[in-house]
């Protein structure tokens, strides 16, 4: 059996966030159970517990008091991992007492030192539980026991074991090297393909944004020049709406002017008839002055439709110019 035996202020054991043992002044011990262990030491391993002088008396000598001496408190915790085996970096647990046969001899010793001692004072942890453990040391006093001791023999047969554990380590260590180099060198190898690979696919996408910013350019420019045509369309078809707006106003002036021409004929007929007869009432030298009159009349109203119709002429023939121009302009474009 091996132990650790720290003398402390206070001590608390927790599983899940519940205390499960609690401790003031006194030792705080670990246990740990080895597969050759046997119950028939007990009795002097709780003795041990209760006797160790590891406290000053009153006066301040110091290793002169123990925790029955005093009345103080023993926290008790099963900790298997005190027998273990170092292999290189990785400890070996084979040599520690199974659970359940460790949890009957570790009962046994709690058992035994209530027995010995108050009940009440001896606390303990949660055997094979997760554990959390909160102390206070003092001093700090640590004492590592074991017993029954052992052999010289067996130190040596334990020595020689742990040499051997450690050159199969480092046989172990160099042969992980070699591994880890070849790794290395399958690694660095498919980074380059990798590498390869993806300058390609730079490549590749380069040529393909390429093509793709050609073909943009080109829906752009068909875009422009499709935009052009319609807007060409839509100028020459207003152009000639309004062409054919013109036309008709024309034509309807010009319809209207007939329309005026022909009242007023009509009219200068109705006047000379009626005065051809006051001309008839009255005499001929009258009718003489009165013809001449119409004459004139007449001859100044055609002056003036000559006019007129001069003038329309001329916007006709600026109106026909223009439009002539407009559609020149538009051939250009």
């Amino acid at each position: 059996m091996r132990f650790v035996i720290q003398r402390v202020n206070r001590g608390c054991v927790k599983v899940s966030s519940q205390t499960v043992g609690q401790i003031g002044k006194g030792l705080m011990i670990l246990v740990g159970l080895s597969d050759r262990d046997t119950d028939e030491h007990i009795d002097h391993i709780v003795d041990k517990f209760l006797n160790i002088r590891l406290f000053d008396d009153e006066k301040g000598n110091r290793w002169k008091e123990s925790v029955k001496s005093l009345g103080l408190e023993i926290l008790l915790v099963s900790q298997f991992t005190l027998y273990h085996v170092l292999k290189g970096n990785k400890p070996d647990f084979h040599e520690a007492m199974g659970g359940e046969q460790a949890r009957v001899l570790f009962d046994k010793i709690v058992k035994r030192a209530r027995e010995k001692y108050d009940e009440k004072k001896i606390q303990t942890g949660a055997f094979g539980e997760y554990m959390q453990i909160d102390m206070e040391c003092d001093g700090p006093v640590t004492i590592n026991w074991e017993y029954p001791q052992k052999s010289k023999h067996n130190n040596e047969d334990n020595n020689k074991k742990e040499n051997k554990n450690e050159k199969e380590d480092k046989k172990g260590g160099k042969k992980k090297d070699k591994d880890e180099k070849e790794d290395k060198k399958d690694n660095d190898k498919d980074d380059e393909e990798k590498k390869l690979n993806r300058k390609q696919n730079i490549k590749k996408n380069f040529k393909k944004n390429d093509n793709e910013n050609k073909e943009d350019k080109n829906e752009e420019k068909e875009e422009k020049e499709e935009k052009k045509e319609r807007d060409h369309k839509k100028r020459k078809s207003l152009k000639k709406e309004n062409k054919e707006e013109e036309d008709n106003k024309e034509d309807k002036k010009e319809e209207k002017e007939e329309k005026k021409e022909n009242k007023r004929k009509s009219l200068k007929n109705e006047n000379k008839e009626d005065d051809i007869k006051e001309d008839k009432e009255e005499g001929k030298p009258h009718k003489r002055k009165s013809l001449k009159r119409h004459n004139s009349e007449d001859k100044n109203e055609d002056h003036e439709d000559s006019k007129e119709e001069k003038k329309d002429h001329k916007k006709r023939k600026s109106s026909k110019k223009l439009n002539k121009e407009e559609g020149n302009d538009e051939t250009k474009e």
